[in-house]
Parts: structure tokens; C-alpha cells; sequence
């Protein structure tokens, strides 16, 4: 892959990292500034009890979407960026274009996503 590319899934994966740390602070601030407690009656303790269990599941994505940037990062800087991390070889360009963290070609994916490795 050339340098030019490279730096191109950098700035993509360094600015979606940005994003999502920017989610999970404004999820987190939200959830401390309204724990429920002050919540008037029974029905709206319990909204709040779900808004909060929701915010706290999309934030538990994020991390993960988080992690998968850092070792995309780290791939990228290991000269390993765009290399399927099951079979080795290339990740198509278009599923990095989509997912610029995709560890697996399409067909490790598939496998992976029906738990065969």
C-alpha cells in the first residue's frame, strides 16, 4: 500500500477515534449529571434507569470500535495495515474504505462470523 494511503486510513482512523471519545465523555457526562435518583416517581426512575443501562451498551461498543482503531494504528505502524491478521493476505480496499479497522479479508470475516475461527 502506498504512503499516500496509509496516511489517508490514518487521518480516517485518528479523526473516527476522536468521535467516539467524544461519545462516550458526553455519554458519561450525561449519565453522572441524571442518576435517577431525583426521578419523581417509579415510572421515571425506571426510564432512567434504562436510558442509563442503554448509554452505558453503546458506550461498551464504542470502547470496542476503540480498540479495533488502536490496533489498526499499531498495524499501520508495523507495516502490517491492510494484511487479513487470519490468512495474510489483503484486506480489499473497499472493506477498508468502509471499515478502515477490518482486521480479516471478507472471507476470514465470514468464517469468524460463523465462529470457524
Amino acid at each position: 500500500m502506498r504512503r499516500s494511503e496509509l496516511e489517508r486510513f490514518r487521518k480516517a482512523l485518528l479523526a473516527k477515534r476522536k468521535e467516539l471519545l467524544d461519545r462516550v465523555r458526553t455519554a458519561r457526562d450525561t449519565s453522572t449529571e441524571s442518576d435517577g435518583s431525583e426521578a419523581a416517581d417509579l415510572g421515571d426512575r425506571a426510564l432512567s434507569t434504562m436510558s442509563r443501562d442503554l448509554t452505558y451498551q453503546l458506550s461498551a461498543t464504542e470502547r470496542e470500535i476503540l480498540r479495533r482503531i488502536d490496533s489498526a494504528l499499531e498495524r499501520i505502524e508495523a507495516g502490517r495495515f491492510g494484511e487479513c491478521d487470519h490468512c495474510t493476505r489483503p484486506v480489499e480496499k473497499g472493506r477498508l474504505e468502509a471499515v478502515p479497522w477490518a482486521r480479516h479479508c471478507i472471507e476470514c470475516q465470514e468464517l469468524q462470523d460463523r465462529g470457524e475461527i
